[in-house]
């Protein structure tokens, strides 16, 4: 019995192997979703350090963030089942807040999280909300926002279009 599972687990691991699958490919991403309701003069407030954002403007009453939590792959090679605890912390406790208008979409607190994480958000939130977005490592896209807009990135792109308010942008590369 005990060589039949040991020829199933030797099988079952060669053919992930096969297909290009590793315990870290499994384990190095996560996602999660948050929705908060808001009027249509809400304040969205979204400060990343590394991955993409993007902001679009609907016909809603709602704040909804879309969150994919990339582990770098190194990490998660060497110790998959600590980058699978690592994504699980960062979806059990995500750094957003909301209070009545406002939410807020900050920084990674724990160092493990900002060294070895990335995420990246895409966002959506009434057309008249005021939206402040900043990236220090990661493209930044805004569009479809009639309130004041404000979006910047350090090291990345920033794209803001469909704005009829005053909007300001600045990239640093």
């Amino acid at each position: 019995m005990r060589i039949e599972i040991r020829k199933w687990l030797t099988m079952a691991v060669a053919a992930l192997a096969m297909f290009g699958y590793s315990a870290a490919a499994f384990a190095a991403s996560g996602a999660f979703e948050k929705s908060f309701a808001v009027d249509g003069d809400a304040v969205v407030d979204v400060s990343n350090l590394k991955g993409s954002v993007v902001v679009r403007g609907g016909d809603v009453d709602k704040v909804t963030i879309r969150a994919r939590i990339t582990v770098d792959k190194r990490y998660a090679r060497t110790d998959p089942l600590k980058a699978g605890k690592l994504i699980g912390e960062i979806k059990r406790s995500p750094p957003i807040d909301a209070a009545g208008n406002q939410v807020t979409v900050g920084e990674l607190e724990k160092h493990s999280h900002r060294r070895y994480a990335s995420i990246s958000y895409e966002i959506l939130v009434p057309r008249e909300a005021s939206v402040s977005v900043h990236s220090v490592s990661g493209d930044v896209r805004v569009s479809g926002i009639n309130g004041e807009v404000n979006a910047t990135s350090d090291t990345g792109d920033v794209t803001v279009a469909d704005s009829g308010s005053a909007s300001s942008t600045r990239s640093s590369s």
